[in-house]
């Protein structure tokens, strides 16, 4: 249903489970070797626009797709299991995410770590095409997320908003090492790994959160997410979080996303030149 129909794309599929591909949108041979990635099926809010300025400014747009749901169900020896997509870019992510989302196999060491296996497996299917013919210059991940947080006491869904990040920070978070808090809705927001993107974001009124750099090193901070293999990797990662409805809650917030979006293409093209 939310398939993006461009000329310039194409369909590759999982060896290891053909109902799961990536759609690649845009010149896989562009001179400009940013890549936008968007993990989950549910956060599309702003896709449609993201494909069409890959089209237009170079770089690729990589989606992950199999049945329109945000987790990818795998099928392990017949039984299937559930994985996050943005937690199994490292194996102590991976086994924690599927003990987590299959409360049902946690205490079945061999399944769980044949589960590890075939997600480890499509985590390098997706890195290498994330990667393509050159290491990029930048990741740029596309999320949405639900209105406030868990326990906001405004009856806030999830874990993604500004004000509880300044929380986390306040409270000693070490994953975060800076947090700015701007004039936009608490839900749309930055997560990025640079320094000098956190810089130009906050100074444009952003809200945006610094990762820190030590997760790349310390273990209890290691969720198996994109920015956390970032950091590991020496990415320079950018990811885009904007609200969207979830059970009629809430709103899409596309023309922020767009021009979240359009501010991270000036970044890109600032440093391209």
């Amino acid at each position: 249903m939310h398939n993006l129909l461009f000329v310039l794309s194409q369909a590759l599929v999982f060896p290891q489970q053909p109902n799961i591909y990536l759609e690649v949108v845009g010149d896989t041979h562009s001179t400009k070797d940013w890549v936008f990635f968007a993990p989950h099926e549910t956060e599309f809010v702003a896709n449609q626009y993201v494909a069409k300025q890959v089209v237009d400014k170079g770089g690729v747009f990589i989606i992950l797709r199999q049945d329109g749901k945000r987790l990818i169900t795998l099928n392990v020896g017949g039984t299937k299991v559930k994985i996050d997509p943005n937690r199994m870019f490292t194996s102590h992510g991976r086994i924690e995410s599927i003990k987590k989302l299959n409360p049902s196999i946690a205490e079945q060491k061999a399944l769980v770590n044949k589960t590890e296996q075939l997600a480890e497996t499509l985590s390098h299917f997706v890195l290498k095409a994330l990667n393509g013919n050159n290491k990029p210059t930048a990741l740029v991940a596309m999320h949405n997320n639900t209105n406030g947080y868990e326990n906001d006491g405004k009856n806030g869904v999830g874990d993604v908003s500004i004000i509880r990040y300044q929380k986390k920070f306040s409270s000693g978070a070490n994953y975060l090492i800076d947090v700015s808090h701007g004039s936009y809705d608490e839900d749309d927001l930055y997560f990025m790994t640079d320094r000098e993107d956190f810089e130009a974001a906050k100074e444009q009124g952003w809200n945006v959160v610094l990762q820190n750099s030590e997760v790349a090193y310390d273990p209890s901070e290691d969720d198996g997410s994109l920015s956390v293999y970032a950091e590991m990797k020496g990415y320079r990662y950018i990811n885009v979080e904007a609200e969207r409805v979830n059970n009629g809650f809430g709103e899409d917030h596309l023309s922020v996303q767009t021009e979240m979006v359009d501010f991270v293409f000036s970044l890109l093209e600032e440093r391209n030149q």
